[in-house]
Formats: structure tokens, C-alpha cells, sequence
């Protein structure tokens, strides 16, 4: 039916407008042989940053930072208990005032950390009325070609193997409230600069956790959502041996937002969203605005004519 198809396509979209900020895991699974491909754009400004807890502001050096952020999200079902995803963002990042002091630049554009994901939905249980999802994921980023020392680095350099477990409780009403925790294994950042004598740089690993509530029924999504991480070790900036040390700082952030979507037509839907950042450490303390489209269809399927 048309119904269940838009509301597949709201399924489809509504973890992937605020990506920027909870990674790519959610609560939702679609049927087997649907396909969903998502573009988008985040504006992300900050002119204030934690060295280690003590929040400073303007940014040391850069005054203030701009990032623009392009999306591209993928994700299909191979089962309806099996979802595949994959997403490659692309970020511009530039600073308002003198070059880097660690690597002498005043901006940076590249590829950020391109991942691949399996996720997997364990059981479903019916309670009273609404459903309960216990779902487990795996997931590798890959870091592109960036520079990860820096005040304007695009991501941490490493590459990662993320592990998921979470929760999904589904109202019959369309309410509904998930939670995922994770641990994300970080192996070690290049020294292209010299800031470690050229040896490697160990980037610290991080328990993730995202909670979110919200409504959901085959006209339009709304979310209320949380991301924390907390780094398991590492320097702060303001520590007498960070020695420009990026990649190997303690990174630890909660943030909070909202999102909405709406389908437009058939298969195509459109999706907002803004975050912001509560509380960090030797993290910039970041407002961002999203906007994203997406297109989906049921491959193999008659409801893809």
C-alpha cells in the first residue's frame, strides 16, 4: 500500500540528517529488498573551544570556525532483520584568523571517515501495545586523506571498528524511544608533521552512547535526540606534554537536537535538523543546522514500479 511505502521511506531517512553528530546506528529496520539513498548538508560555526574542560573564547588562533558538510548516506535491506549501510561525508573546514599553529594552515577539505556498517535486529517481542527490538551492530570507518593534527582537523585519523548494542521500543500510537551504546577500538593516527618524532600517533578509544525520543507515523517524524562519548585515556591540550599532539587528546562531548521529515512524494522525502553541543573536552563548541533529501525504492519488489 502507498502508506506503508511512505512509511518505509520515513524509516529510510530519519537517522541520516543528523549523521554529523550520532554516528549510524539507529532503532529502525525496513523490509527486505528496500533501498534508500540519502544526500545532505550541515552547516556547523563555533567560535569558543574546551582546552581540556576550561572553555575558551575566541578558538586559540583560528577566532572562529566554519564547517560545511555534504553527505552521502546508503542503506539496504538484505533481510528484514539485516540492514547494510554505507556513508562518506565530505567537509570543508576554515578558519577565521591565523594559520594553524600546528600545521600552519587556515583550512581543510576532504573526505572525512568513510564507513561500513551491519546491523542486526536479534529479536522483536510484543509488549501490551508496542513492540521491543534488541538490535547489534558492527561497523569500520576509514579515514580519508586529511590531516588529523590540528585545530581544524577533520577527524582523528585512525581507522575504527565500532561495536553496537541497543534497544527499541515502538508504540502502536507511532511513539517511540531508543538507546545504543557502543565502543569504538581506534588504532593509531600518521605523524606527517613530526609532532611525535615521526612514530605513530595512539588515538584513544571511546564508549558511544545515543538515546532519542520521539513520533512516527506515515506523514511525518519527529525526534528529540542525546550523543555522549567518553574517550577511555588521553592528553588534554592544555597537559605541559601535549606537544601539538592532536589525535591523542581525551575527546568528550554530549549533545543534544531535534529532527523532522516529511515525504513529499512517493519516494522522495525532505529532512532538518539542529544540534548543539552541552558539554566537551578538547572539542569546539559547535551550533549546527542540517538539511537533506531522500530518495528510496524497493529493489526486486512491485512496489518499485
Amino acid at each position: 500500500m502507498k502508506t506503508n511505502f511512505l512509511f518505509t521511506l520515513l524509516l529510510s531517512v530519519v537517522f541520516t540528517s543528523t549523521v554529523f553528530s550520532q554516528g549510524l546506528v539507529d532503532g529502525f529496520f525496513n523490509p527486505k529488498g528496500d533501498l534508500s539513498v540519502t544526500a545532505s548538508y550541515t552547516r556547523s560555526t563555533f567560535d569558543a573551544f574546551y582546552i581540556g574542560k576550561d572553555k575558551v573564547d575566541p578558538i586559540p588562533a583560528h577566532n572562529e570556525i566554519d564547517q560545511d558538510i555534504y553527505n552521502l548516506y546508503a542503506k539496504y535491506s538484505i533481510t528484514d532483520n539485516f540492514t547494510v549501510i554505507a556513508n562518506a561525508p565530505y567537509i570543508s573546514a576554515q578558519g577565521n584568523g591565523a594559520a594553524d599553529p600546528v600545521n600552519g594552515t587556515t583550512e581543510q577539505s576532504d573526505f572525512q571517515d568513510i564507513s561500513l556498517y551491519g546491523k542486526y535486529r536479534a529479536f522483536s517481542t510484543k509488549l501490551g501495545k508496542a513492540r521491543l527490538d534488541g538490535l547489534g551492530a558492527v561497523g569500520v570507518t576509514l579515514p580519508g586523506g586529511y590531516e588529523p593534527n590540528g585545530i581544524l582537523s577533520l577527524g582523528s585519523g585512525a581507522v575504527t571498528t565500532n561495536l553496537h548494542l541497543g534497544a527499541h521500543l515502538q508504540a502502536d500510537s507511532g511513539l517511540f524511544a531508543t538507546a545504543v551504546a557502543g565502543y569504538s577500538l581506534r588504532g593509531d593516527a600518521d605523524d606527517n608533521i613530526g609532532a611525535n618524532g615521526g612514530n605513530d600517533l595512539d588515538v584513544p578509544d571511546a564508549l558511544l552512547f545515543m538515546g532519542k525520543i520521539g513520533y512516527s507515523n506515515a506523514l511525518f517524524y519527529v525526534e528529540a535526540w542525546m550523543d555522549y562519548q567518553s574517550s577511555s585515556d588521553g592528553r588534554d591540550i592544555s597537559d605541559a606534554d601535549f606537544g601539538g599532539r592532536f589525535p591523542e587528546t581525551e575527546v568528550d562531548y554530549t549533545r543534544i537536537g531535534v529532527t523532522a521529515y516529511v515525504p513529499v512524494l512517493p519516494s522522495l522525502g525532505l529532512s532538518a535538523g539542529y544540534g548543539t553541543l552541552v558539554d566537551g573536552r578538547n572539542v569546539g563548541d559547535s551550533n549546527y543546522f542540517n538539511l537533506g533529501v531522500t530518495y528510496s525504492l524497493s529493489v526486486g519488489s512491485k512496489k518499485a514500479k
